[in-house]
C-alpha cells in the first residue's frame, strides 16, 4: 500500500505519534514510556493542529475566533474545544485521552517508578489512530506502511545490500583484531587477570551475582533469564566480591592509581538518564563512589570480556565511550536498525550503508589508537 501524500499541517503530529508507535513496537519499559509520552505529545499536538485550521478543510462548527482562544488553554480546555467544535467526534475517546493525559501528569511530577502499563499504551495507540482519521483524515496506519519500490529501486536496493554484506563481514575481522589487541593491553596492565584461575574465580562470583529472575516481551513472548539486582545496597555487596579478588591483583600495576580511580555509581542509572532527556523529575536514587575497575558492576549486564574492555577503555581511550560505541556496532545483517516510519526504503539501505562504512573507520581508529599505546604510550 502507498502513503498518502501529507499536507504541511499533517506532518508534525504524524511524525510525532508514529516515533511513539516505532517505540512501543521494541516491547520494553523505557520504550513503553518513551512511546507513551510522544503519544501525549501527539495527541495535543493534533488537536492544536485541528482547531488552528480554516472551516473549510475540518468542518468545525465554532468559529475561528474562539477556537484561537481555545488552543491558548490547557489541556482539558483543548479537549472541550475540540468536543464542541466537531460534531459526531467520540466522547469516549476524549475522555479516555484525558485519563491518559492524566497519567501522564504523574509520571512527570511524581515519578512512581516511571512504568507504563501495556494494555494503557495499546489503547491510547489505538484511540489516537481513531481521533486522527476524524479530525485530520490521516490513515496512521497507511503511513506505516511500505511504499512499492519501483524495478531501478529494487536493483539498487539489492546492490547495496551486496555492499552491506562486504562491510559487516570486514567489521567482524576488525573486531576480532580490536579483541585481541586488548587481550594484549591487559596483559601490560596486569597480565595475573588473563591467567585461567582468575577467568574461574571471576566467573564464580558473576554467577552468584546473577540471583534475581527478569523477563522481558518480545512479539508477545515472555522470556525468563537471571539478572543483577537493582537494589544498590546488594549492588555493594556484590562489588565487594569482586574488589576482594581484583584489587591485589592490580596492585602491583604501574595503572593502580588510575584503575583505583573513584567514580559515582547507583542504581537505575538509566532511567535517570531517560527522565532527565524528557524533563521529568529524576527519581531520587543512592549514590555511591566506587574504583573505575569495579564500575561495571552497576550495568545491567557484564561479564569477562566487559571487565576487559573497560579497563583498556580506562587506560587507553580515556573518555571516548570506546566500549558503548563498539557494544553497539553491527556485525550482520539481523542486528542492523530496523527502517524508521519517515524514510522509504531505498533511503534507508543508503543510510545503512553510509552507518557501515562509519563504523568500519571508527573501528580502524580504535585498532590505531590500541597499536600506538602497545608501542608508545605503555611504557611509563
Amino acid at each position: 500500500m502507498d502513503r498518502k501524500k501529507l499536507d504541511a499541517w499533517q506532518k508534525a503530529p504524524v511524525k510525532i505519534v508514529s516515533e511513539a508507535i516505532y517505540h512501543a513496537e521494541k516491547q520494553n519499559e523505557e520504550d513503553n514510556l518513551i512511546s507513551f509520552l510522544l503519544l501525549d505529545v501527539g495527541a495535543e499536538m493534533l488537536f492544536k493542529t485541528y482547531l488552528g485550521l480554516p472551516k473549510h478543510i475540518t468542518g468545525s462548527i465554532t468559529l475561528e475566533d474562539e477556537r484561537y482562544n481555545i488552543i491558548r488553554k490547557g489541556f482539558h480546555g483543548v479537549i472541550e474545544g475540540v468536543k464542541n467544535s466537531r460534531q459526531g467526534i467520540s466522547a469516549k475517546e476524549l475522555a479516555r485521552v484525558e485519563f491518559f493525559h492524566g497519567l501522564r501528569n504523574k509520571l512527570y511530577h511524581q515519578g512512581n517508578g516511571l512504568t507504563v502499563q501495556r494494555s494503557h499504551l495499546d489503547e491510547y495507540i489505538a484511540i489516537i489512530k481513531s481521533l486522527f482519521k476524524q479530525l485530520l483524515k490521516v490513515d496512521i496506519d497507511e503511513q506505516l506502511s511500505s511504499t512499492t519500490l519501483t524495478k531501478d529501486e529494487a536493483e539498487r536496493i539489492a546492490e547495496l545490500r551486496e555492499e552491506i554484506d562486504s562491510l559487516l563481514e570486514l567489521s567482524q575481522t576488525k573486531s576480532n583484531t580490536l579483541k585481541t589487541l586488548c587481550s594484549l593491553i591487559v596483559e601490560k596492565i596486569a597480565s595475573q587477570l588473563l591467567l585461567p584461575s582468575f577467568a574461574r574465580e571471576f566467573e564464580v562470583l558473576r554467577d552468584r551475582a546473577y540471583s534475581e529472575e527478569g523477563f522481558s516481551i518480545s512479539k508477545g513472548e515472555v522470556t525468563s533469564y537471571k539478572t543483577l539486582p537493582n537494589d544498590t545496597s546488594m549492588r555493594m555487596e556484590i562489588l565487594g566480591w569482586f574488589e576482594e579478588l581484583i584489587m591485589p591483583i592490580i596492585k602491583t600495576s604501574p595503572y593502580f592509581e588510575t584503575l583505583q580511580k573513584k567514580v559515582k555509581v547507583g542504581n537505575k542509572l538509566h532511567i535517570d538518564s531517560l527522565s532527565s532527556h524528557l524533563g521529568i523529575k529524576n527519581v531520587e536514587v543512592v549514590r555511591h563512589e566506587v574504583p573505575v575497575i569495579l564500575s561495571i558492576i552497576f550495568d545491567d549486564f557484564f561479564n569477562l570480556d566487559d571487565f576487559y574492555f573497560n579497563i583498556v577503555e580506562i587506560i587507553v581511550f580515556g573518555d571516548i565511550d570506546f566500549q558503548w560505541q563498539w557494544n553497539f556496532m553491527c556485525f550482520t545483517l539481523k542486528d542492523i536498525y530496523p527502517m524508521q516510519h519517515n524514510e522509504t526504503e531505498l533511503e534507508y539501505w543508503v543510510s545503512t550503508l553510509d552507518t557501515c562504512n562509519s563504523q568500519n573507520r571508527k573501528l580502524d581508529g580504535f585498532i590505531k589508537q590500541a597499536n600506538y599505546w602497545l608501542e608508545n604510550g605503555c611504557r611509563l
